[in-house]
């Protein structure tokens, strides 16, 4: 898989690009949207470290196929949750539209 350049950024780097992403996004969106989206994107990190976790809690070179399908398990898990997450937020973003309006 070819590396992203987000990955060759050094740490202060991503820092920066991570602050400006933020200030950004805080200009155009109201209290309650950033609240929501910080929610959101803090979800989505925990169910990446949640992979990580597991990826590396199962090491391939021993990996049965019990493990194989734990692993798995715990994925659709993540991806469960990631799409309930995904289905509030809608939600909620459709309630505070309808309030602008």
């Amino acid at each position: 898989m070819e590396e992203s350049i987000f990955f060759s950024l050094d740490s202060e780097q991503q820092v920066l690009l991570a602050a400006l992403l933020a200030i950004i996004v805080a200009d155009k969106l109201n209290e309650d949207q950033l609240n929501i989206l910080g929610n959101f994107i803090e979800a989505v990190g925990q169910n990446i470290l949640l992979i990580q976790a597991v990826v590396s809690s199962n090491p391939s070179t021993t990996e049965s196929d019990s493990s194989s399908n734990t692993q798995v398990e715990n994925l659709e898990k993540s991806i469960t949750m990631l799409h309930q997450d995904l289905e509030t937020m809608k939600a909620k973003i459709a309630v505070l539209e309808g309030k602008q309006q």
